[in-house]
């Protein structure tokens, strides 16, 4: 593991120790075998936290913005993240991102492609059912709520909450007789399927932090 990504691994899980965050379901997360984490998208907190989470390395996509400078780039790189461009079909970056898979490798996906502003779940884009399919990858769902609000956290007035559902195969995300051609429509099929796992675990988060703040 490269010395860098354990490192800052080791920072994140402290800071968020000391915060008092909730982590259901790391033991969930397969050992071996190409896995794609996939979580809902609040702050550009998620990627550290949700990694922080679990023992396994992770690769993550990053917008290709975040890469300039240089300088900064190389430390992205170094934490294993993957430059992809927004608002096109960044063919390379997509690539690289398969590559993790077939080297049966780890790699968290936002299904949404973008942050939620209001928090509230939107609806998945193809892109985790393209590489899915073309990585053969299992899929680890991922709820994570309160690092949207790191002020509230960080001063331990509210909790971030990552909570991990069950590892399934992306073909076992679907119906029985659904057409396994690859295309949009297997993709599309594929992403939906996740979020309502995501849906599911978020609505267990919800009521969890309603409990512990009566």
């Amino acid at each position: 593991m490269a010395f860098l990504y354990s490192a800052g691994r080791f920072g994140f899980r402290v800071i968020a120790g000391l915060t008092g965050w909730e982590v259901r379901g790391r033991e969930r997360v397969p050992e071996t075998g190409p896995l794609i984490v996939a979580g809902n998208h609040q702050s550009y907190w998620d990627p550290p936290l949700i990694g922080s989470a679990m023992e396994r390395e992770l690769h993550f996509l990053a917008k290709a913005e975040l890469f300039s400078p240089a300088p900064f780039g190389a430390v992205l790189r170094a934490v294993h993240c993957i430059p992809i461009r927004r608002g096109m079909a960044d063919l390379s970056g997509m690539t690289k991102a398969i590559a993790v898979l077939q080297r049966r490798e780890g790699l968290l996906v936002f299904p949404e492609g973008t942050r939620s502003q209001d928090g509230e779940l939107k609806a998945a884009r193809p892109g985790i059912g393209m590489l899915a399919v073309h990585g053969d990858a299992m899929i680890l769902p991922c709820s994570i709520i309160g690092s949207n609000r790191p002020g509230r956290w960080m001063l331990r007035r509210s909790r971030v909450r990552v909570w991990f559902g069950q590892a399934r195969h992306w073909k076992d995300y679907l119906e029985p007789e659904s057409d396994l051609a690859p295309g949009r429509a297997l993709y599309q099929a594929v992403g939906d399927a996740v979020m309502r796992e995501i849906a599911v675990l978020r609505t267990g988060q919800m009521t969890s932090a309603s409990r512990g703040a009566a």
